[in-house]
């Protein structure tokens, strides 16, 4: 638990974060949560961008996955190569709080007025997905606990896609306009699969770190 979260007041429901690690990273061809931006590793660099907004993070890792250090519960997939929805149906699983945080351990650019405002978006809904140049983000989002089972269902049927989660009910679509005034460019929504965009990302973080 993270007893210095700051739970500001435009918060409308209590957050933990599920951080997902467990990728196969074949077009990366190297773990990504170990991928140093200025000697750190990724997946820190996640945490820290999220930690002063939640009670606790937690990790959802392969099985034998090799992790930096870091504060965190850490969950292990017992079954290999099923895709991410049952990582996530885990994580949320195992979540203190009724909603959290869902993130990609390669999101080192994502903004805390983002993700403020998908806490916000969130509250009465079972998840508030934003919608990016007409795509669902699912690994920048929050998701209820109560989520986990359909999540995990959906994996047991044989999805792959975690973009599946958006047919669910109670599931809330932010729209762009609304994530443009958090974040105009989209930096949020700039996760790395490649060498190229890891390349970029070194040449980004170099002009300077993520505003909040």
């Amino acid at each position: 638990m993270n007893g210095g979260a700051d739970l500001s007041a435009d918060f409308s429901v209590d957050l933990s974060a599920v951080i997902l690690t467990g990728g196969n990273s074949r077009r990366m061809a190297s773990p990504k949560a170990w991928l140093p931006l200025s000697e750190v590793p990724l997946l820190l660099h996640v945490a820290a961008r999220v930690r002063p907004l939640v009670r606790e993070i937690v990790v959802v890792a392969a099985a034998h996955q090799d992790l930096p250090a870091l504060e965190a519960r850490v969950l292990r997939d017992p079954v290999p190569d099923l895709g991410p929805l049952p990582a996530l149906a885990l994580g949320l699983a195992a979540i203190a709080t009724p909603y959290a945080f869902a993130l990609g351990c390669d999101a080192p650019f994502v903004r805390r007025a983002v993700l403020r405002l998908l806490a916000r978006e969130a509250a009465g809904a079972d998840s508030a997905i934003p919608l990016w140049q007409g795509r669902p983000q699912p690994l920048v989002a929050v998701y209820h606990r109560r989520l986990a089972d359909p999540l995990a269902a959906l994996g047991k049927a044989g999805e792959r896609r975690l973009g599946a989660v958006t047919a669910l009910p109670g599931v809330h679509l932010v729209p762009e306009e609304r994530l443009r005034e958090a974040d105009p460019e989209g930096a949020s929504f700039r996760t790395l699969n490649t060498p190229a965009e890891y390349a970029a990302a070194i040449e980004r973080w170099g002009r300077g770190t993520p505003e909040d």
